[in-house]
């Protein structure tokens, strides 16, 4: 056996090398793809009218289509039969769905899902249409049915109740014929799919069956049954409709967005799908078209009111608890009405009964005793009368109790009231008076015509006026009702009112208005009577209950006024407090002082663009106001300090957010404030404090504010640090979305921050007393009490960008050393002294600095000159020691340092 050594040609070797690199390019483009952002799942809900089999190979092309149409979404198709598709559109676990017309008329009415495209269906030849309809059939060979009549008494079979074209369309055939399907067959099944009806009729199983239009054709394509087999039943000729019917058209089935799908999407989709060609695999898969534009379902709308089914199934129908519902009311008048009207019936058929009884006996006992039986019967009457009044005099004070119940206002209350009295036939004329601060200030009455000689005020107590002498002064100062007879010696019933109007009345009554029976007239209540008997004692009764009713209502109005106005008194106290705590902050730190105002204002624009309610953005505001109260618990060393801070300041300044938690949640009116405050320097992935929180776990108004109080603090200067452009903040908010901050503020604020205006300077120089004090603390010369070249540094660095200053002059003072070396160093220290005090005396106006022991620097905002001959320093006289005098323009492109050889350096900018 011999052996053979393989080796390959070169020819083959490059093949082989080409084809690995191939599949390395093949396989790093798979992982790029894998690596790349998730594709978005979109999911389509399909009415599976012949089974999800059927419906997964007719579709999944169609999701196929979308998916490479719309990059960055994976569309999905989830066949559905009749009873799934409604759970999957309430419980929104699909994004689209395409069903029937009538579970779509249905779909929109109860979920409020919108059509966006209507099937464009076509048959085997390429004919297309977008309408459909029912096709009722029975076998061929029935010679016994060829109508729809021929069904009497026989079995039928549709596809599902709520099949528009396998069972819906059927039925309104039948309902314009004046059948019923219940009384019209001997049974109706339902086989859930078409092409289970259709084997039904085949094999013989029911007498006849419907299914929707285009079902024997596409079975017949398919090769599962023959069309010669079937008799269409009611069969109807259609111009241009490709397929056998047996109902009236109808539009093609809708393709649909669920209310919650994103209308980006929805147009996407829509668009999409009127682009799609008769011949892409979608619309072959589909054994369709394509889409066209959504048509108008109104002719499916009528056929489902047509059946009360559906959206319609309760059309026009009310039931008994409905009435009573909707007109409980006015059944309760009714039925109260016809009780009063039945009692009185009864009370008067008694009455008559025994007027009758009693006639008889008159009559029986002496016929002469007729003048006797008369005086009775008008005694009788008279009660009669008497009853029937009082009743009237019920029914009106129902009515002002019915006011009373039902009034929103105290002053439409009592002038309904008014008029309510002053409509009863006996009642001449009704008014009510007000006592504040014991004068009437307010009067209301039945009849606005009554003219006043003045306007209120009206003294009860006034004698001139000859008002305590009136009933209603009577009632008010002894505070019991008052009834008075025109024949009284009362001259008048009311200092105020004009009796032309009232000169027929015969008594006038006057009750005290109390919000009980123990408290002082809140008011007086008149009323005039033309009654020739006056009042009657069980009518003064029931006045008496009413003023009491009136007067327990005026008091709750009052209460309500009052409690209103605390409310209001609260709020106030509140917003004051507010506006005291942040006046505290700024007080204590006046460097920073309006950062907390610019805050709460970034705050209001973040939480409108989020969609948060008035209330919440009012709180929110409110918190960013105070979010660095904690502030006041933090050493003057660290606040004041104007300089970069240390990591052990770093640690103190973080204690300021517990510190204003602790200040403010004892307090119950701050405690949702405190809340917010405590965690506004969280990070989103928990990298904050003071409680490492992270994610949703951060109340949501603590994550507003973090983004509002840093957007601040980049744009606006510091003392040792240049503002950001508002587009290089907007820029770190988003690079930090995520990890510091919450990407959804942040997405609001590169919406509604990147117009706002910032302050573009910051002042540098100590203005108040306390400034003053820190400035000396951090930057001043100890020897000169100048400021000091660290501040000199920061001065020249913002002037970069904010270019305050112009001018710079350098006073270099030379020899100085030799002078030190023969006079001491005190006495060089103090000829320094002289030379800073020179300099202020001499320009009060600029910002003075020594730096690096032989400096002296003036900066000036305008530009001005210095001549070194006049410029003469007293103090230098005969000390050997000179100075050279230097002048640098701020406003050019320059860096200024000062080295460690005490030369002044200037360096372009460029360089």
């Amino acid at each position: 056996m011999t052996e053979r050594n393989t080796v390959l040609s070169p020819a083959k070797n490059k093949r082989v090398i080409f084809f690995l690199i191939l599949l390395l390019l093949m396989f790093g483009n798979w992982l790029s793809n894998g690596l790349s952002q998730p594709l978005q799942e979109v999911k389509i809900g399909v009415l599976a009218k012949r089974g999800p089999e059927i419906a997964l190979k007719k579709w999944s092309a169609t999701a196929d289509y979308l998916s490479q149409a719309l990059p960055g979404y994976r569309f999905q198709i989830a066949a559905l039969d009749f009873t799934e598709i409604h759970a999957a559109v309430q419980e929104g676990t699909i994004d689209f769905v395409l069903a029937n017309s009538a579970f779509y008329v249905e779909l929109e009415k109860l979920y409020g899902v919108k059509r966006i495209a209507t099937l464009l269906n076509q048959d085997s030849s390429g004919r297309q249409t977008t309408m459909f309809g029912g096709v009722i059939l029975a076998r061929s060979d029935r010679e016994d049915i060829r109508e729809i009549r021929d069904l009497k008494g026989k079995s039928f079979m549709a596809v599902e109740q709520r099949s528009f074209g396998g069972w819906i369309m059927c039925w309104r055939e039948l309902h314009r014929m004046g059948l019923e399907p219940e009384k019209f067959f001997s049974s109706l099944q339902f086989g859930q799919t078409h092409d289970a009806v259709v084997a039904a009729v085949q094999r013989g199983d029911v007498d006849g069956g419907t299914v929707r239009t285009d079902t024997l054709e596409r079975m017949a394509e398919g090769g599962d049954i023959n069309l010669d087999d079937f008799h269409i039943l009611n069969e109807q000729q259609v111009e241009n409709f490709p397929f056998r019917i047996s109902t009236s058209l109808y539009p093609e089935w809708p393709f649909a967005a669920v209310k919650d799908t994103s209308l980006d999407l929805a147009r996407q989709v829509a668009s999409a799908l009127l682009a799609m060609k008769a011949d892409a695999p979608a619309a072959i898969a589909g054994k369709s078209a394509g889409w066209t534009v959504a048509l108008n379902y109104q002719p499916v709308h009528d056929c489902l009111m047509e059946l009360r089914i559906g959206p319609y199934s309760d059309f026009g129908y009310f039931s008994f608890y409905d009435v009573v519902k909707k007109y409980w009311l006015q059944l309760v008048l009714l039925f109260l009405s016809f009780t009063i009207v039945v009692l009185t019936s009864l009370y008067i058929l008694r009455l008559n009964r025994r007027i009758r009884q009693k006639k008889e006996e008159v009559d029986e006992l002496n016929r002469t005793l007729e003048a006797k039986v008369l005086e009775r019967t008008r005694k009788v009457n008279s009660l009669l009368d008497q009853e029937l009044y009082l009743r009237e005099i019920m029914e009106t004070i129902a009515e002002v109790n019915g006011l009373l119940i039902s009034a929103t206002d105290m002053d439409m209350l009592l002038q309904e009231a008014c008029r309510v009295m002053g409509e009863h036939g006996h009642y001449a004329y009704s008014w009510i008076g007000l006592l504040e601060n014991n004068v009437v200030s307010r009067v209301f009455t039945s009849d606005d015509s009554v003219r006043f000689p003045s306007d209120p005020p009206y003294d009860p107590m006034d004698t001139e006026d000859s008002f305590s002498l009136t009933p209603a002064a009577h009632c008010m100062a002894k505070n019991q009702t008052v009834v008075v007879r025109q024949s009284s010696t009362v001259s008048t019933v009311s200092p105020w009112l004009d009796l032309a109007e009232v000169t027929e009345y015969q008594s006038v009554i006057s009750l005290p208005l109390r919000a009980d029976q123990y408290s002082s007239p809140l008011g007086a209540f008149s009323v005039y009577t033309l009654r020739l008997e006056g009042f009657e004692e069980e009518e003064i009764a029931m006045l008496e209950e009413l003023a009491g009713d009136i007067g327990f209502a005026i008091n709750a109005f009052r209460q309500k006024e009052q409690v209103a106005k605390l409310e209001r008194e609260r709020t106030e106290n509140y917003e004051e407090t507010i506006l005291s705590f942040a006046n505290i902050i700024d007080h204590r730190d006046t460097y920073t002082a309006g950062h907390t105002t610019r805050v709460a204002h970034y705050c209001k624009l973040l939480a409108r663009e989020m969609g948060l309610g008035e209330e919440e953005t009012g709180i929110l505001q409110k918190a960013a106001v105070l979010h660095d109260i904690g502030k006041i618990a933090t050493p003057d060393s660290v606040l004041l300090k104007p300089g970069k801070l240390s990591d052990l300041d770093y640690d103190l300044i973080k204690l300021h957010a517990l510190a204003g938690y602790e200040i403010l949640s004892g307090i119950g009116m701050y405690e949702d404030l405190a809340v917010i405050i405590r965690h506004h320097h969280e990070r989103y992935d928990g990298m904050g404090y003071p409680d490492h929180l992270c994610g949703e776990g951060i109340p949501l108004l603590s994550r507003v504010l973090t983004v509002a109080d840093a957007f601040d603090a980049m744009t606006t200067n510091r003392i040792y640090k240049p503002r950001k452009a508002i587009s290089e903040a907007l820029q770190d908010l988003q690079r930090l979305s995520g990890s510091q901050f919450d990407p959804a503020v942040v997405a609001a604020a590169l919406n509604v921050l990147r117009d706002v205006e910032v302050p573009k300077a910051i002042s540098q120089l100590p203005i108040t007393q306390m400034e003053q004090r820190r400035f000396s603390y951090f930057f001043n010369d100890k020897l000169t009490s100048l400021y000091n070249e660290d501040y000199l540094q920061i001065i020249l660095q913002n002037n970069k960008d904010l270019h305050e200053y112009h001018c710079l002059h350098s006073i270099h003072v030379k020899k100085l050393q030799q002078y030190n070396q023969h006079q001491g160093w005190e006495s060089g220290n103090i000829l320094m002294q002289r030379i800073a005090l020179e300099l202020e005396e001499t320009f009060p106006e600029t910002l003075l600095f020594r730096a690096h022991g032989q400096y002296f620097i003036i900066i000036s905002r305008e530009h001005f000159e210095i001549n070194a001959a006049e410029l003469s320093f007293a103090c230098l006289k005969e000390t050997g020691v000179a100075f050279e005098l230097d002048h640098l323009d701020l406003q050019k492109d320059t860096v200024y340092t000062i080295n460690n050889m005490d030369k002044f350096i200037v360096q372009s900018g460029e360089d």
